[in-house]
């Protein structure tokens, strides 16, 4: 194949999270036979051997592994759930293969559910990036704070992001979003998101709901207080999106998808390791599989 056939798909990861992102990778391999995928990892000193722990959930693609330095994003205190390698898809403009123009980006905490190719093939109809809107945060009270364009304001999740990265490039677009987020690192709560929002403000295409499910979309608690036009409206999630605290992997709290973290989780050297290390054994997977059915999805 060409490298035009080549799907290239980056994630942003630390040590911690190398066993969450071979389960992502396992979703997609297992939603896009045939597909020809490179993968880029972005990270800050994963070693060697869990580097092939990592791979072998998706034998047969290429890997790409760059480390990001200090220089590269700017330091921050974990907050929440939220660390330092939240910056790293910043990176991609400076470390994604030369040969990469188009990149899909995949936080760590999703699962595919979907084939990829469908989302790969979006017309962003000459803008930076597609993203899918936010569903928690207030669009008008960033533009206000910001002093951006107030007219129908629109703020995106950054968590699943279809990138033009031969725009971004030539822009400098994510060098500005380091820029900014140095600048107001104490200011700014979503780092990352802020910052590319900020930047990429009005110039991004609006993905379909589906690509980028959030918790305020599947919880129907949350659904009730959600936008008509930031629910699912009846798709089938193509993403799910753990956003929150309340991570799939963890004992306590609840996602109506938790089971599909494990089932493709099942599908790396990982799954013992994190069943152990978060206590969610055989019962507490069996109940999160029962709920899984009960929801017909």
């Amino acid at each position: 194949m060409s490298a035009a056939d080549v799907i290239d798909i980056a994630l942003g990861i630390d040590r911690g999270y190398a066993p969450h992102a071979a389960a992502v990778i396992a979703s997609v391999v297992r939603h896009a036979p045939g597909a020809d995928l490179r993968f880029v990892i972005l990270h800050d000193g994963v070693e060697p051997d869990l580097r092939a722990r990592v791979e072998a959930a998706a034998p047969g693609a290429a890997f790409e592994w760059c480390e990001i330095k200090d220089a590269d994003v700017p330091a921050m205190a974990n907050r929440e759930h939220f660390s330092r390698a939240i910056l790293f898809r910043l990176g991609l403009e400076k470390h994604a293969p030369a040969d990469c123009a188009r990149m899909l980006y995949l936080d760590a905490d999703v699962i595919v559910a979907a084939d990829v190719r469908a989302l790969w093939n979006t017309d962003l109809g000459g803008a930076p990036l597609g993203a899918v809107i936010d569903c928690f945060v207030d669009a008008h009270a960033f533009a206000a704070r910001w002093g951006l364009p107030s007219e129908a304001p629109a703020y995106f999740n950054s968590g699943i992001l279809l990138i033009d990265l031969e725009r971004v490039r030539a822009e400098r677009l994510f060098t500005k979003a380091i820029d900014f987020a140095v600048a107001h690192i104490g200011e700014i709560y979503l780092v990352d998101q802020d910052a590319l929002n900020f930047v990429c403000w009005g110039r991004w295409a609006r993905l379909e709901n589906a690509w980028n499910t959030q918790r305020h979309m599947v919880i129907p608690s949350l659904i009730a207080q959600t936008p008509r036009d930031r629910q699912l409206q009846g798709r089938a999630p193509a993403i799910i999106h753990y956003t929150g605290p309340e991570k799939p992997w963890l004992s306590e709290g609840y996602h109506p998808w938790s089971w599909l973290y494990w089932e493709n989780l099942q599908r790396t050297p990982f799954f013992d390791e994190v069943a152990r290390r978060y206590g969610v054994g055989p019962l507490k997977r069996f109940i999160l599989w029962q709920r899984h059915l009960r929801r017909g999805a």
